[in-house]
């Protein structure tokens, strides 16, 4: 814990005054609170793909990070308002769905860019996992990035079995093409939601923005 918190600190130094960071969001709603350029992209893989690499080829930008809500899948033990922090991301739902389960498109010659998990940056991640606990849960692990969001039981077991913790629906596109401009990146999310059977209810987002945003703010101390 001691050396995290040394690394950490380090770590944080260059990026304390949010000179050269950008936080990536789907919809203003989710803005959060900090000294940083913010980028609002759009819902979806596409959008924050095009987005982080039309400002990325500006120049400036010497970290990224994804921040907003996500969904938790049961075997992660995350619930509404707890906050994750992505250790690796990755595109999990491109593939055929054949009714009874999904089919990845893993074969050779399919190779789906951000499918692959990549890795989160280290010292940002331990940035944001350093300090006093907080009032509410905070677990490091990875997150899947989707398109179609789980809301059947079978496939929120199916993408928990691949050992991500939550969804999102930018994370990995941001970070492949961050990782093509060799800039750190990381994720910070909070739960909106338990993935699985929606039953008409609503996304919580306030609570869970607030606590992600408070987690952030680490990175600028």
């Amino acid at each position: 814990m001691e050396d995290r918190a040394f690394r950490a600190r380090h770590a944080a130094e260059g990026l304390s005054d949010g000179a050269g960071v950008l936080v990536v969001v789907a919809t203003e709603a989710e803005r959060p609170s900090v000294p940083a350029e913010i980028l609002v992209c759009g819902i979806g893989k596409t959008g924050a793909a095009a987005a982080v690499a039309s400002r990325v080829a500006l120049g400036g930008v010497r970290a990224i990070v994804s921040f907003g809500v996500a969904g938790a899948y049961p075997r992660g033990g995350l619930a509404i308002g707890d906050v994750a922090v992505a250790t690796e991301v990755a595109v999990v739902d491109e593939g055929l769905e054949i009714g009874e389960r999904f089919l990845p498109f893993d074969r050779p010659g399919m190779h789906v860019p951000g499918a692959a998990w990549m890795p989160t940056d280290a010292a940002m991640r331990d940035a944001l996992l350093s300090g006093a606990p907080p009032s509410f849960a905070v677990a490091a692990g990875r997150i899947a990035t989707v398109s179609v969001c789980a809301g059947t039981h079978r496939l929120a077991e199916e993408r928990g079995a691949l050992g991500a913790i939550a969804e999102g629906m930018e994370g990995a596109s941001i970070a492949h093409v961050a990782a093509a401009r060799c800039i750190p990146f990381a994720e910070v999310r909070g739960i909106s939601n338990a993935c699985g059977p929606r039953d008409g209810r609503p996304f919580e987002l306030a609570g869970p923005l607030a606590h992600a945003d408070e987690l952030l703010r680490r990175l600028f101390r």
